[in-house]
């Protein structure tokens, strides 16, 4: 219930009214579950998300936010959506982030929708955490197969994005995933690797 109730909260300004199961049924967002490992593998491979790149979000994530923005309200919402691109330059500074709750749009989410993806760094407007390193933020990711790429591997890149999707907002995840990938072809002379993280996992506990 309380998953509900963080994505409701969030999802209000684009729905205008309480999110009722027909709406959810409308957005495609569906009841979290907890996904086990093969599963979130047949799920990621079906969203097009290359094994090499695919984590999930370890539960110490949720602890930690909710402990750290303890005194915070808003920056711990933000930072526990489902839905999210961190945009970071190189393993180090956030530049850029947005989440589905500010993204706008309906009955699909448009995270484009007034070009914001058209530049580098994304042109969004949350708020950045100073804290948000990309660093810190891999500690939490758990890879889903022995194929997914060291840490290491994205040093040298000119940009990483760390992506949260999750089954239960199913076509909104397709949607994002499909967006990122093409911002990645729309700039081929940059180094950019896309970090895909599985949420489910902490929002079936949230659900409990």
């Amino acid at each position: 219930m309380k998953a509900r109730l963080i994505v409701t909260c969030l999802l209000l300004g684009l729905l205008f009214s309480s999110c009722s199961a027909l709406m959810y049924k409308i957005m495609g967002i569906k009841q979290p579950n907890d996904y086990d490992l093969e599963e979130i593998t047949a799920y990621s491979s079906k969203f097009g998300i290359p094994d090499s790149d695919s984590y999930i979000l370890d539960t110490t994530y949720m602890h930690d936010i909710l402990q750290f923005c303890k005194n915070d309200t808003l920056l711990r919402n933000n930072l526990m959506q489902p839905l999210q691109i961190r945009f970071y330059q190189r393993t180090d500074t956030l530049l850029s982030l947005q989440l589905n709750c500010t993204a706008g749009g309906f009955p699909n989410l448009k995270w484009n929708k007034r070009g914001q993806l058209d530049t580098i760094p994304p042109n969004f407007t949350v708020n950045i955490d100073t804290c948000l390193l990309f660093c810190k933020d891999v500690k939490y990711l758990i890879p889903i197969s022995n194929n997914c790429h060291s840490f290491d591997y994205y040093n040298n890149a000119d940009y990483n994005i760390i992506l949260f999707w999750s089954v239960f907002m199913n076509r909104q995840s397709k949607i994002l995933i499909r967006e990122i990938q093409d911002y990645q072809k729309r700039f081929p002379d940059k180094k950019m690797n896309v970090l895909y993280v599985n949420t489910d996992k902490i929002f079936s506990i949230l659900e409990k």
